[in-house]
């Protein structure tokens, strides 16, 4: 299994969420995503907005 980068830019690591489903809500101090599941609930995904994401 290929590592993920160290220091990834935040649009890739955004783009890699996106692929899972997850869909961006807003982007402020922080990025918040949410995933619907198959079940109905969902799945909140929160990070740092930073340049890179360590």
């Amino acid at each position: 299994m290929p590592k993920f980068p160290v220091d990834a830019p935040k649009a890739k690591v955004i783009k890699a969420f996106e692929k899972h489903g997850f869909r961006l809500v807003r982007e402020g101090n922080h990025v918040s995503m949410s995933r619907e599941n198959t079940d109905g609930t969902n799945t909140p995904l929160t990070m740092p907005n930073h340049r890179t994401i360590k």
